[in-house]
């Protein structure tokens, strides 16, 4: 009764406005013992401790009441009791606690769960708050008995519908009981509310309630029978089972999409008897059903004769909404010569699961077109290029009968201006060249012979300046001087005493009309070429100089090379001023009897500069500048092995700037090492190899060309060939 007075008070102050709206946390702190309970009425009480904080900043005192879904307002029963009724009056962050028993059902007659709220309020704080509690009502002794019927045992539905499971329940109890019914076999989330209701079973009576029931998509719902099994249970007794079939139908294709490409052709290969490579195409088939099939593919062609074909991956089944991919790979025999041939291919699928239908669409046709090893359009130019290859061959080899040499190539050099080469030969010729034509195949690069002797020629000069006239040394001591545009010989020069004293080098001085040459004897003569001097050999002979070692190289040293320096055997290498017969020995070589300097050369642009290399495979970079002076020893800038396996140097060549120096001998490499400040340059301090061949290397000259690095070489096999190297990234000018 107190509950009920305060009730209609608060409710009175409510309708005058007085009351405010239900307390926040921050009034009011209500919390439950617990969330569920089970009462066996006449058998157990269920108990429950409410505890009430107030949070607010006034002093108040607090009331419970507890109601009750489905209570028929009518009908007093005292079905639980409270203590205490009104708590005392609590300061602000005091707790008060309210025990409850719950000693019947709320609902005569009612057994199963009961949804109950608890209102906590305040008359001082005009505020109130409600929670949920679950009450379990079980029967006290015996079962309720139930009948339980699907009205559609074996239901069917698609992929994306909804469908509704229909359930009868009949209640043969004498009183109303409440009953759960619940629903198992399909995915939770299949279901619109719940797998799972609570309803109210009239006594002697059919009540029917329904689940309904929305398959997702046809990637998540598989074609197949999946087991229902419905049971409604009330609390405390033993609960009824119907059982059924929900049976998911079959949506959907299989398609086929278009192969990438549809049309290739066969990968050219210029060996038809090499294992060819395949055309290959990807063919996709994507399943946009619910069902899991395997798909074979069939194919055919009418000239499946000449092909040969592989499928990967082998038929395999997959999953719904999956993409699965097979590549075919296809052979074909390249013929010779004629047109391209075109094969068509036929690629039929088919799928294992009759319910599916065939594939969309069910064929594809694959097209391969195969081009011959000889185009057409080659075949018919076949005979005009045999005969210009059989031209070209007449002028491009330089070892060629009737355009090259036939014996070793013992020298070349580039003219000045880097256009021409000439060439001497122990097959007794000096032979005159366009570089051009070595890397312009319709320029003919072979412009024949311009001096012939009856000895082997062991080195061919240019005379500076013009590049008009050619002084060449023979094997026998000889040495000849050849004008070129004539290409008739001017003189030949031999001392008495040199006779079959090879010359092993020659050198036309500095701004002075005379000729050097080096001798295997040690001997070293400058002769007149001026119109004043006498016609015979004696009268032009002005100076002979004898040094103690086969002399193998010269080069002009110094400003205006006014020195000579002289290298060969025994590692000995001295400078020689002509002009006054001084000699200056340098001792940074030491070697013995077998022990050559083989080569010498220097840069325009650094006349003071000496590259020395030898038989040992040794590349030696001088500054002569402090024993030109007279004052010191001469300063070594560099040294390094330029063969990998010590093998001899036998020629190298500076250019003009000193940037570059390149280097052949016995290994066959025509090597090039970029310098700095009269040392290899850091990057390149291997060297670079531009040519590698199976026979020794005799001569070399570079050149510098429109940005381009240009070398020409001779070897023992009679070929002269020419090199290009770009430029590398150094910072000499």
């Amino acid at each position: 009764m107190t509950n009920k007075i305060l009730r209609e008070v608060w409710d009175k102050l409510d309708d005058q406005g007085v009351t405010q709206s239900p307390a926040t946390e921050k009034d009011l702190d209500v919390s439950l013992s617990a969330k569920s309970l089970e009462l066996v009425p006449g058998e157990s009480i269920a108990e429950l401790a409410i505890t009430v904080v107030n949070q607010s900043d006034l002093r108040a005192s607090f009331q419970v009441e507890i109601l009750a879904a489905g209570q028929d307002p009518r009908v007093t029963l005292r079905w639980y009791d409270l203590s205490p009724e009104v708590s005392s009056v609590k300061p602000p962050g005091d707790t008060t606690q309210f025990r409850v028993a719950l000693v019947d059902s709320p609902i005569v007659g009612f057994f199963g769960w009961v949804s109950l709220t608890v209102r906590v309020f305040s008359l001082e704080l005009k505020a109130e708050e409600r929670q949920v509690l679950r009450l379990k009502v079980v029967p006290p002794a015996g079962a309720i008995p139930l009948k339980l019927e699907l009205l559609t045992p074996i239901l069917r539905s698609r992929p994306g519908r909804t469908t509704r499971l229909p359930v009868r329940i009949y209640n043969l109890a004498q009183l109303t009981v409440g009953a759960l019914v619940r629903c198992d076999g399909l995915p939770l989330d299949w279901f619109v509310q719940d797998a799972e209701q609570a309803i109210d079973l009239l006594s002697q009576q059919w009540t029917t309630t329904e689940f309904a029931i929305t398959l997702p998509a046809p990637a998540e719902a598989l074609a197949e029978a999946l087991p229902l099994r419905v049971q409604a249970e009330v609390p405390g007794s033993v609960p009824a089972i119907a059982e059924g079939r929900f049976e998911i139908l079959p949506v959907g294709r299989l398609a086929f999409r278009p192969p990438e490409p549809a049309q290739q052709r066969l990968p050219r290969t210029w060996r038809r008897r090499e294992v060819p490579l395949p055309a290959s195409y990807e063919l996709t088939f994507e399943n946009a059903s619910n069902l899991v099939p395997t798909v074979t593919l069939a194919l055919n062609s009418e000239t499946a004769d000449d092909l040969q074909w592989e499928l990967a991956p082998d038929d395999t089944p997959w999953l719904p909404g999956t993409v699965q991919v097979k590549t075919l790979q296809v052979w074909a025999r390249r013929p010779w010569l004629g047109r391209t041939q075109t094969h068509v291919i036929e690629a039929q699928a088919a799928v294992s699961d009759e319910r599916l239908g065939p594939p969309v669409p069910a064929s594809r046709s694959l097209q391969l077109d195969v081009a011959p090893v000889v185009p057409a359009w080659l075949a018919l130019l076949g005979g005009l290029g045999l005969l210009w290859l059989l031209w070209l061959l007449s002028w491009l080899n330089p070892a060629n009968g009737l355009f090259g040499h036939q014996a070793a190539v013992n020298s070349v050099q580039f003219d000045g201006l880097g256009e021409t080469i000439i060439s001497g030969s122990n097959d007794q010729t000096a032979r005159l060249w366009r570089r051009r034509g070595f890397v312009r195949p319709l320029e003919n690069h072979a412009l024949g012979p311009v001096a012939t002797a009856d000895k082997a020629m062991r080195v061919a000069r240019y005379r500076p300046l013009n590049n008009d006239q050619l002084a060449v040394g023979l094997e026998n001591g000889e040495i000849q001087l050849w004008d070129l545009l004539r290409q008739e010989q001017l003189l030949a020069l031999a001392a008495p005493n040199q006779r079959d004293d090879r010359v092993l080098d020659v050198l036309f001085t500095p701004n002075t009309p005379s000729l050097l040459s080096s001798h295997g004897s040690g001997a070293v003569l400058r002769w007149a070429l001026g119109p004043e001097a006498g016609l015979s050999s004696d009268s032009r002979l002005l100076q002979t100089a004898q040094f103690d070692f086969a002399a193998y190289s010269l080069a002009a040293v110094g400003p205006e090379g006014s020195m000579i320096a002289v290298a060969g055997r025994y590692n000995r290498l001295e400078l020689w001023d002509w002009q006054t017969d001084q000699r200056v020995a340098i001792a940074d070589f030491a070697g013995g009897q077998d022990d050559y300097i083989t080569s010498l050369a220097t840069a325009a642009a650094h006349p003071n500069w000496l590259a020395v290399a030898d038989n040992q495979g040794q590349i030696t970079l001088l500054d002569l500048s402090p024993c030109l002076a007279g004052n010191a020893a001469c300063r070594t800038l560099d040294r390094w092995v330029a063969s990998e396996d010590g093998q001899s140097i036998r020629a190298i060549a500076l250019t003009r700037s000193g940037c570059y120096l390149t280097s052949v001998g016995d290994d066959g490499q025509v090597k090039l090492w970029p310098l700095f400040q009269g040392r290899r340059h850091g990057r390149f301090a291997a060297g670079k190899v531009l040519a590698r061949l199976p026979q020794p290397l005799n001569s070399v000259d570079i050149r510098l060309k429109r940005n381009q690095l240009w070398l020409v070489s001779g070897s023992d096999d009679s070929r002269v060939r020419v090199h290009r190297s770009p430029l590398q990234p150094t910072d000499c000018r």
